[in-house]
């Protein structure tokens, strides 16, 4: 062999073994670091568990308590609305019907009791000289009151009303909000055994949910002589009485049957706010 050749063949040959110690000391780390083209890196089952001593995920909804909803669902959209001077959302008395906070009786004209977290009231016998109800010891003058009030099976001018500034040692007395079951109202001033005074006869409004089994929200609004009347949020009359007499008294409640015997009626979410003195 040429001498000359001697030396290249010995270079190539370094070169060559230089070359395959690079190539699998590569292939050793792809091995130990990665993945082999074509497959996926591993990863953990659904459900596997935390390895011990590692803290579990947060939840994304924490829990929370459950707060009562607030009494009334409405809010003021005008100043010339009244209750422009409220905080409706926080009334200064609120009752869900689940203390025995209202009169309860079984009589001969009329039954009331605390039944399933309402007031269930009962008008035995069609007329309309008498109304029966049920009242409350709280008490308050110039107020804004509110009660949601479901219909049985009415029919006409079957009805059901709220009333504040109860006298109790004059009955029947204050102010009274009634809705029919024809979809009408009316507003009065019951005094004792005299025929109501009407401050707003009956008026048909387009506010009034009709019919048996339905539910509207009844508010009346008084402040010295000045009266507003809501019905589902929406006022829907006014009247003053100059020669008002109750200026404080109690709060009550009654469905009062126009043509069915035993009509019902109930109520829950009774609220009352205090009405702030204004100059």
């Amino acid at each position: 062999m040429n001498a000359t050749r001697k030396p290249l063949l010995a270079l190539s040959m370094l070169l060559i073994l230089a070359l395959a110690c690079s190539l699998a000391q590569f292939l050793g780390n792809e091995e130990e670091a990665g993945t082999l083209p074509g497959t996926a890196p591993p990863t953990e089952a659904p459900g596997e568990a935390v390895a011990s001593g590692e803290a579990p995920a947060a939840s994304a909804t924490p829990r929370r308590l459950e707060l009562p909803p607030t009494p009334t669902p409405f809010h003021v959209l005008s100043e010339d609305d009244p209750r422009a001077l409220l905080d409706l959302e926080s009334p200064d008395h609120v009752d869900y019907f689940g203390e025995p906070t209202w009169y309860e009786y079984d009589a001969e004209g009329a039954t009331y009791r605390l039944e399933d977290g309402h007031l269930l009231g009962i008008d035995h016998t069609p007329e309309e000289r008498f109304i029966y109800w049920s009242y409350t010891s709280f008490e308050s003058g110039n107020t804004y009151a509110e009660v949601s009030a479901t219909n049985g099976d009415c029919i006409g001018k079957d009805s059901a009303g709220l009333v504040i500034r109860v006298d109790p040692t004059t009955t029947p007395s204050g102010y009274s909000l009634e809705v029919s079951c024809d979809g009408e109202f009316r507003f009065r001033r019951p005094h004792g055994a005299e025929t109501p005074s009407t401050l707003i006869d009956w008026t048909p409004s387009e506010e009034i949910i009709t019919g048996p089994g339905e539910t509207n929200r009844l508010g009346i609004w008084g402040y010295q002589d000045y009266f507003a009347v809501f019905i589902n949020g929406v006022q829907v009359g006014e009247a003053t009485d100059p020669g008002y007499t109750y200026t404080t008294g109690y709060f009550a409640l009654f469905v009062r049957a126009s043509q069915t015997f035993d009509l019902t009626a109930t109520f829950d979410d009774f609220a009352y706010w205090h009405i702030p003195y204004q100059e």
